[in-house]
């Protein structure tokens, strides 16, 4: 729950800094918030899978 929280408030948070100064349409907006969240997602992803023990 937690994990899909930090996802959406990226997403979130990238889709309201696209839109402050207005230059760019809200499906450009809606493209960069969705990339964060697959970007954020395989980061975190990465980390669990590389930090176990070896």
């Amino acid at each position: 729950m937690r994990m899909m929280a930090i996802l959406l408030g990226s997403a979130a948070f990238v889709y309201y800094v696209t839109g402050l100064k207005g230059r760019f349409t809200k499906r450009k907006r809606i493209y960069f918030a969705m990339g964060t969240y697959i970007l954020v997602y395989l980061i975190t992803m990465t980390l669990v899978f590389l930090s176990g023990n070896l």
